[in-house]
C-alpha cells in the first residue's frame, strides 16, 4: 500500500502520541492545551491538516489537531532536522 507524505505523518503521529502518553503524566485535548502553557503535558487532538514547507528555511512541517488551518486550535511545529526522530 502507497501512502501520500500526509496520510504517513498523520499515522506516524498517532503512533508517537500513542506511545509517548504511556510515560506522560497526564493528556489534555487540544483545546485545552492553552491553559497548560509551560507544563509538560500530552497533547491529544485529530490531525485535521498538514503542511510540510520543504523550501522554507529549516524545513518545518506544521501538523494541525482538531481542526485545519486557518481555524487549527493547536500547532505540532517538527523542524526537519528533528523529524529523523519521529521518522
Amino acid at each position: 500500500m502507497i501512502w501520500s507524505k500526509s496520510k504517513a505523518l498523520e499515522v506516524s503521529l498517532m503512533l508517537f502520541l500513542a506511545s509517548t502518553a504511556v510515560h506522560a503524566q497526564s493528556s489534555i485535548s487540544a483545546e485545552q492545551a492553552r491553559e497548560h502553557v509551560g507544563q509538560k503535558m500530552t497533547v491529544c487532538g485529530n490531525v485535521a491538516s498538514t503542511h510540510y514547507a520543504s523550501t522554507s528555511r529549516g524545513n518545518p512541517t506544521f501538523i494541525n489537531l482538531d481542526k485545519p488551518y486557518p481555524n487549527q486550535v493547536f500547532t505540532v511545529l517538527i523542524w526537519g532536522s528533528e523529524s529523523t526522530a519521529i521518522w
